[in-house]
C-alpha cells in the first residue's frame, strides 16, 4: 500500500492516508473520472476477525437502525484489542 501510495503521488496525484482503522489500514485518492478510490491493506488478527464475524449480523441489524457505528464493534477503537476468553 505505501509503494502505491508513492506511485500515485510521484505521478502527481494526491493522496490521503495511510488512515488506521483498526482492521485495515487505507489510502485514499481520486481517479481520472472523479471518483474517490480506497485502497487497503488489512491488519487485524485472526482473533479480530473472529470476534467481528461473531457479531456481524447483529452489527448489521444495530447500523440498520441507528445509521451509526455498531457499539459491538466498539472494541476497535480502544488502545488495545484483548482476545476474547473461548
Amino acid at each position: 500500500m505505501l509503494a502505491a501510495k508513492a506511485e500515485l503521488e510521484q505521478r502527481g496525484i494526491s493522496v490521503v492516508g495511510p488512515t488506521n482503522h483498526e482492521i485495515i489500514r487505507s489510502i485514499y485518492f481520486f481517479d481520472p473520472n472523479g471518483h474517490r478510490i480506497e485502497l487497503t491493506c488489512v491488519t487485524a488478527t485472526a482473533p479480530m476477525l473472529a470476534q467481528l464475524d461473531a457479531v456481524k449480523w447483529q452489527m448489521l441489524d444495530e447500523w440498520a437502525q441507528t445509521r451509526r457505528a455498531p457499539k459491538l464493534a466498539a472494541w476497535l477503537h480502544q488502545q488495545e484489542f484483548t482476545e476474547p476468553a473461548l
